[in-house]
């Protein structure tokens, strides 16, 4: 079978979205195992562990030790809509004021020295991003939200900013995830990504930063968090 790809991944994604909402997978169902979904699928079992991932992470899925993984109920999400996985180690107020700080400056320098290739990606994301709020596709809106900030990090030219955004990526997605459970601000950081976006285009570093900063604060004021004053 195929080796991994985030394409094949994504692609796994919307499959399985698609047997949910098709209704041949509902609500508190038990996904079949691993071995024979990945049949059915015709994907490698790591493209479809890749994939499951992702959809836990935005709630569609849920897993239970020795009851396996199921489709989440709508009782689901709302119970687990302020949980955090990494409770033991960071809260969410200390993940959002990291991403404040570093995201912030990032896009300062990102606005310094982005390339037009580099406009070109980041107008792509956006565009696909667009398209998966339109269709709440949420699995696809938070790996969109990562990659779009990811690419951020690395436009920067500070290395250290990429590789402690790739070794805690899964951290920061779930950050990313936590405001999805907020349907009607949905495109809210749509919004947000073009202002980010448009002061980067005109390489105005003070515009990206601001814009960073509001982003962050109102991502995080979606999740219920007051991170400092709000920006106007």
């Amino acid at each position: 079978m195929e080796r991994p790809t985030s394409a094949v991944t994504q692609t796994t994604v919307t499959r399985i979205q698609e047997m949910i909402r098709k209704g041949d997978l509902s609500p508190r169902d038990v996904l079949p195992p691993q071995r024979v979904l990945s049949e059915r699928l015709n994907v490698s079992r790591s493209s479809l562990r890749e994939a499951l991932s992702v959809l836990e992470t935005v709630g569609v899925l849920r897993t239970e030790p020795r009851r396996g993984t199921f489709v989440a109920s709508a009782s689901d999400e709302v119970a687990d809509s302020g949980a955090w996985r990494f409770a033991q180690r960071y809260s969410p107020p200390e993940v959002y004021q990291f991403r404040f700080v570093v995201e912030g400056y990032a896009a300062r320098l990102t606005a310094l020295r982005a390339s037009p290739r580099d406009l070109t990606a980041l107008n792509r994301n956006l565009d696909k991003f667009k398209e998966a709020v339109r269709k709440e596709d949420l699995a696809a809106t938070s790996r969109l939200d990562f990659e779009f900030h990811s690419r951020i990090m690395r436009v920067s030219g500070n290395r250290m900013f990429a590789a402690v955004h790739g070794s805690y990526g899964a951290v920061m997605l779930e950050s990313q995830k936590l405001p999805l459970n907020r349907r009607e601000r949905l495109w809210e950081p749509v919004t947000e990504h073009e202002n980010i976006l448009q002061a980067i285009e005109k390489q105005d570093p003070d515009g990206a930063v601001y814009f960073m900063h509001v982003h962050i604060l109102r991502a995080a004021n979606r999740v219920g968090i007051e991170l400092t004053d709000k920006v106007a």
